[in-house]
């Protein structure tokens, strides 16, 4: 209860007396409390039987009740005194009091005494070599130009044939697994350079059928693996030639819908409207002749009374039409029908409505979004392309509103990866550079000297950089690729980070790049910009890696390897089916059970479970980041596993995540406060300082270990000891990088 074995049952057969059990009993709870420090005795209570009668009393003295076993009855005076020693408020009071006995008084963290909050966010500038650069990534990596869209879509997309495979560690957490799943009902699309034949097909074919009813197409993925861009790149580069005279395509961004989608007809139809604007800038909406096409129908309706006017009237009739069209524009719907009824119906060309970013919606939200789509399709008799998240479709396709669909044939987006992308902006930058760039360029070391150099040599940084980060075999790419998942944007973002980072010296810089040499940045280094980027130091909010050793002073019974055991505990069953029927979802609940075992609070597992929500280090089935309740489900995503399983095994990472770590030891807090002041004062630490106060910290964890044990599980396999181990492992190679250590197969790969 709460973690501790409060209560000892044991029980004999008929022919063994209930003293013996008692006994028995008394030396198995102090088995267990020898567990424990001194004066601490969490297995009070004990209940003996033989199946004849019942003896009851705490595990340091004699039985304090003896109860004949038929006396044993529903409104017996013998079990009304048993309950009243032994119920279950009863042990969870004694259970609390464990609780708050066990529990650390306080937290220390040693970037308070070494400076406060002030130490946690001051930054950094950019390095000076890469000024330089900076107007050339906002427009090649985070551009939301619609030129320099245009530009990226056309000659730096990554098609279907360029696509590299993950390797084995990642392409289970990495590679499209929902694909395989969803059978002949689903087409995987193949982009190439000049064309994509499914959707091609698909538009084809809704040309030559011309339904009533419209066409709905779903183009499903994960969150950032390109949707938007692919359907931007296809109505540039790949739409067929033919095709281009005959559609008519309109982008609605839900990035900019309102919070709740359950009534958005109004807003969708003034954004649909905004949208075929802008694609269509030869059509314009206000001349007189495309408005009297687009309400063709409305006037043709109202042809009587406009005759019966001109006739009488001709003034009269001249300010009703124009009173009847300006009221027509500016509704919303009214517009929409007639822009439908113009373009499919008066200029013989097909409607092409994307609803783009819906699967960045909510759950809920983005439900509500296929809703409107179909009503959308309905209205207008357009063809409609929804995207959405592969694991909504894949969870949602049998149940409403999505089971209407379920005969349609959906479009499967594969994300390329990390380097993919990266390798195609970089070509493109390169290019830049050669055309636009000075060909002088210079910057200032930390020296204070100005360094001038050709243009040719920040190209040949890039190229080097990509190689080191890329293309030599070392963990970093793993980690690189990791961090960002499937996610295009982030990865694009990391990358820059990378690149902007003043971690990286310019003077060190400067000896490759000019020199001639190659570029090597430890991986070490890049550990350290992905932790901190632009900040002086490592906190939660200061780059893309997280403190897996953290945990709020708040919580029941907090501890360092909370966090750890949930993340070892899903990434060992990332392969196996939840309760959902999806691979690796399993219900908070579960994991709260199973941690229970470990000592763990149920309600504090939740907490860390919604703290490495926060983070994205798991992902819940609802899809969305901010809160999980028991019952939802979970699984760990590829940032995730590479915490666990690579990061907390690395110096670097087990140093920078120093000062935010609470400890319970305050002299081990005050140790570490004076490297971290150190650092603070120097701008460096040494490699010296740096493991010694990552051995300090795996002392005190080790110390941890052995306070927090269950002795239930004393062969069991945990998080902590996984961590330990690899901690102990990083600290050995660091001393002496020919150390040897076993070859068997790490437990998280298989």
């Amino acid at each position: 209860m709460y973690g501790f074995p409060v209560l000892i049952v044991e029980a004999k057969a008929p022919d063994v007396s209930s003293e013996s059990a008692s006994r028995e009993a008394s030396l198995y709870a102090r088995h267990l409390n020898q567990k424990y420090p001194a004066d601490f005795n969490p297995c009070s209570f004990t209940i003996s039987t033989s199946g004849r009668d019942l003896l009851f009393g705490h595990w340091d003295c004699n039985p304090i009740l003896a109860i004949l076993a038929k006396n044993l009855r529903v409104g017996s005076s013998d079990l009304d005194n048993l309950i009243k020693q032994c119920h279950h408020t009863v042990l969870q009071a004694f259970a609390l009091s464990c609780l708050a006995r066990a529990r650390a008084a306080r937290s220390f963290y040693s970037y308070n005494a070494a400076g406060g909050q002030a130490l946690l966010t001051a930054r950094r500038p950019p390095n000076s070599f890469a000024a330089d650069l900076s107007p050339l990534l906002r427009r090649y990596f985070f551009s939301s130009n619609q030129e320099n869209i245009k530009e990226i879509i056309e000659r730096a997309y990554v098609s279907s044939s360029e696509i590299t495979e993950y390797d084995k560690i990642l392409e289970a957490l990495l590679k499209e697994r929902l694909y395989t799943r969803t059978g002949t009902l689903s087409q995987r699309l193949e982009p190439g350079r000049h064309r994509e034949e499914h959707v091609a097909h698909a538009i084809e074919e809704f040309l030559r059928v011309r339904t009533e009813t419209g066409q709905l197409q779903i183009i499903q993925g994960a969150v950032g693996s390109g949707k938007s861009l692919f359907a931007r790149r296809y109505k540039e580069v790949l739409q067929p030639e033919d095709h281009k005279g005959r559609c008519r395509w309109s982008f609605v961004d839900f990035n900019a819908s309102p919070a709740d989608l359950s009534h958005a007809e109004l807003w969708l139809c003034k954004a649909f409207i905004e949208g075929f604007e802008y694609e269509n800038p030869a059509l314009d909406l206000s001349s007189k002749e495309v408005l009297r096409g687009i309400f063709s129908r409305n006037i043709q309706r109202r042809k009587y009374i406009y005759d019966e006017l001109e006739k009488n009237a001709p003034e009269q009739a001249a300010v009703a039409k124009a009173t009847d069209l300006a009221k027509w524009q500016d509704d919303a719907a009214e517009m929409v029908d007639g822009i439908a009824n113009y373009v499919l119906g008066i200029r013989k060309e097909v409607l092409v409505v994307v609803m783009d970013n819906v699967d960045r919606l909510e759950l809920k939200n983005q439900l509500d979004a296929f809703q409107l789509a179909l009503w959308f399709m309905h209205k207008t008799r357009s063809f409609v392309i929804l995207q959405m998240r592969d694991e909504t479709y894949e969870r949602y396709k049998n149940q409403p509103p999505l089971d209407t669909f379920r005969t349609g044939i959906t479009f499967h987006i594969t994300p390329p990866r990390f380097l993919d992308v990266v390798k195609k902006r970089l070509e493109l930058s390169l290019e830049y550079l050669a055309a636009e760039a000075k060909e002088k360029q210079s910057f200032t070391i930390e020296t204070g000297a100005r360094v001038s150099y050709h243009k040719s040599h920040l190209q040949a940084f890039l190229r080097g950089l990509y190689i080191e980060l890329f293309e030599r075999k070392r963990n970093i790419s793993r980690v690189l690729e990791s961090l960002a998942g499937r996610d295009v944007r982030r990865a694009l973002e990391m990358f820059v980070s990378i690149i902007m980072s003043g971690h990286l010296s310019p003077a060190a810089l400067t000896s490759t790049a000019i020199g001639g040499g190659a570029v090597s940045i430890s991986e070490r280094r890049i550990l350290k910009i992905l932790m901190r980027t632009e900040y002086a130091f490592f906190s939660n909010h200061s780059g893309f890696i997280s403190n897996i050793f953290s945990y709020d002073p708040d919580w029941q019974k907090p501890d360092n390897f909370l966090l750890i055991e949930i993340l070892y505990s899903l990434a060992r069953n990332r392969k196996r089916v939840g309760q959902i029927g999806l691979e690796g979802y399993f219900t908070c609940r579960s994991i709260a059970e199973d941690l229970q075992k470990l000592g763990y609070v149920p309600e504090d597992t939740l907490a860390a479970l919604n703290l490495l929500l926060n983070r994205q280090l798991i992902a819940a089935d609802h899809m969305n980041f901010r809160k999980v309740e028991f019952d939802d489900c979970v699984r760990i995503l590829a940032s995730g596993f590479i915490h666990v399983r690579v990061l907390a095994g690395r110096i670097e990472y087990l140093y920078g995540v120093l000062p935010t770590t609470p400890l319970t030891d305050k002299g081990v807090a005050d140790r570490l406060t004076d490297v971290v002041k150190n650092e603070s004062i120097r701008g460096k630490v040494g490699s010296y300082q740096t493991v010694t106060a990552v051995e300090a910290f795996f002392k005190y964890l080790i110390q941890e270990r052995e306070f927090l044990s269950n002795p239930f599980l004393q062969t069991a396999e945990t998080g902590r000891d996984y961590v330990l181990a690899h901690i102990q492992q990083a600290i050995e190679h660091f001393k002496n990088v020919n150390a040897t250590f076993s070859s068997d197969t790490d437990a998280l790969d298989v």
